[in-house]
């Protein structure tokens, strides 16, 4: 026999005894699936029967809500009054209220010398307005309360399911924040 056909046998017969192993476990795991299948089924356990929960009441409707950012917390005051809240009709309309929040784009931020802060904001035909605290946006009388570097927070007044009105706070992004 030539040393060159030495290496091919011996790896014939590691492959031929590692297919013998192969099949064994074969056998044993047939075997075990057998046994299985042939033991008696086993009886099932009677689901758990319902327990009875009592309602929960809800009771922290008037605490700050978690959802609202720190800065709007003192501002906001109460939100869930039917006879509390109510636009004013008498007041007159500010240029940028005959626009959806949607449709206006915060640009930035401006200081003047006496260090009132004024936001910049683009009107759908690319006009820009500057508008302070105090200050409305918006159709639904959203009321300026602060003004970040990157964004416009202000409170609206939108109907609830009530046929009342409620605060709701809201805010103007920047697109590059």
């Amino acid at each position: 026999m030539s040393m060159q056909k030495l290496p091919m046998l011996f790896t014939l017969s590691i492959a031929a005894l590692a297919m013998t192993g192969c099949t064994d476990r074969i056998g044993m795991a047939e075997q075990a699936m057998t046994d299985i299948r042939n033991q008696p089924a086993q009886p099932i356990e009677p689901p758990p029967k319902a327990e009875l929960v009592e309602d929960f009441v809800y009771s922290a409707s008037s605490q700050r809500s978690p959802f609202l950012p720190p800065s709007l917390v003192n501002v906001e005051g109460p939100t869930t009054s039917i006879d509390g809240v109510r636009p004013d009709i008498t007041r007159v309309k500010e240029p940028l209220e005959q626009y959806e929040l949607s449709q206006l784009v915060f640009r930035g931020v401006v200081v003047s010398p006496e260090g009132q802060r004024y936001a910049l904001v683009q009107r759908p035909d690319g006009s820009v307005a500057s508008v302070k605290v105090g200050d409305y946006l918006g159709l639904n009388d959203g009321r300026i309360v602060e003004i970040t570097p990157t964004q416009i927070n202000l409170i609206e007044i939108v109907p609830d399911s009530r046929a009342g009105f409620i605060e709701k706070p809201q805010s103007l992004v920047s697109p590059i924040s």
